[in-house]
């Protein structure tokens, strides 16, 4: 291939075919069109014309995909997100306002497990764009994610002055609320006594009756679930998600009815967007349902672990004993094997359960 020229018309058919290449999915050829455009450019950040290619060759660099080899091979490659993050860093280099480029590369830190550069990234485009809510929102929810560990309440004081400047761009939507009531929350939990701090202050009792309405919605939609009465589970689950920061208890509801009904493979998919939440009785509740696909699934030891998990939680529920029981048969756990029967003993003799 020859050297490309910016303006010249071979660089703009160079561009054309890889572009052409890309929109058809085929990955490698298009990955090496954009790189040979690239390396025509002794200084590519000199080149505005050259954003797009190297946009174009983080995005590729971000997927899976498959491709032949010069021998005919199929090969795979893998997501390569440090390569993506790299190539979108040189694009922003040109254009440092590009909100798709910015979008993209939160989009990158948020999937890999960096929710707090995901929040700095969003909150730039906040601030490019003041009257998005996908950029208000992303950004809430990446900030969420950061209210654990040495600096949660620097994390927390940050999602409030957040909601602060979402609630003056956008006003004062539900979402706001439930963001703003999530940080206040927090604030509450750290202001508990601990082992590590026996001199915090107990938080005053008006504080705690704002949960009250929450955690009746928590618990009438558990019971719901339990017994499988998913149709008023539904409502109780948008009742939740209009109060608290919850935003998949729909998609809950949904995988407990099809692991009800033997379609397992829906209720796997509703797994897919559990990442998003932050509340523990919905990270609880999808460890109920996680456990039962996977034991339906026949991962024995797997199945085991999350049971044990759901145990040491007080999550186990009197319709999860069974699957949890039989887990434990097939994985010759005796100890949770008897724990477990103990446990559904108890439940039957209980007159409260007859």
């Amino acid at each position: 291939m020859q050297p490309l020229h910016a303006q010249s018309p071979e660089l703009k058919i160079a561009y054309f075919s890889a572009e052409a290449h890309y929109q058809a999915e085929q990955f490698h050829e298009a990955k090496n069109e954009f790189q040979h455009i690239l390396d025509s450019f002794s200084q590519p950040e000199n080149t505005p014309h050259l954003t797009g290619v190297l946009f174009r060759l983080a995005q590729i660099q971000a997927r899976e995909y498959t491709f032949a080899n010069a021998q005919g091979t199929v090969q795979t490659h893998p997501p390569d997100v440090l390569q993506a993050l790299h190539y979108t860093e040189r694009a922003l280099n040109i254009q440092p306002k590009n909100t798709d480029i910015l979008y993209f590369k939160a989009t990158l830190e948020y999937n890999h497990n960096k929710p707090l550069k995901a929040a700095q990234t969003l909150q730039q485009l906040c601030t490019l764009d003041p009257h998005s809510f996908t950029f208000h929102h992303f950004a809430a929810i990446a900030l969420s994610q950061t209210l654990k560990g040495p600096s949660a309440p620097t994390q927390t004081l940050e999602l409030l002055r957040f909601c602060d400047t979402w609630e003056t761009h956008l006003g004062l939507t539900e979402k706001v609320k439930q963001f703003r009531q999530l940080a206040k929350d927090q604030q509450q939990i750290q202001s508990l006594p601990n082992n590590n701090n026996p001199k915090a202050k107990t938080p005053d009792a008006p504080t705690t009756t704002n949960l009250s309405a929450p955690n009746r919605y928590r618990k009438n939609l558990a019971l719901r679930i339990e017994y499988n009465r998913f149709t008023e589970a539904h409502l109780w689950a948008d009742s939740l998600e209009n109060i608290a920061p919850v935003f998949t208890a729909h998609n809950l509801v949904n995988g407990f009815e099809h692991a009800h009904n033997n379609r397992w493979q829906e209720a796997q998919a509703e797994l897919a967007n559990s990442d998003l939440e932050t509340d523990p009785f919905i990270q609880l509740q999808y460890l109920r349902l996680n456990a039962r696909i996977t034991a339906h699934q026949k991962q024995t030891t797997k199945a085991l672990n999350l049971y044990i998990e759901l145990y040491q939680k007080e999550g186990l529920t009197p319709s999860d004993l069974p699957f949890a029981i039989s887990v434990a048969e097939q994985a010759q756990s005796v100890q949770y094997l008897n724990l477990w029967k103990q446990m559904a003993q108890d439940l039957e003799s209980n007159p409260n359960n007859k």
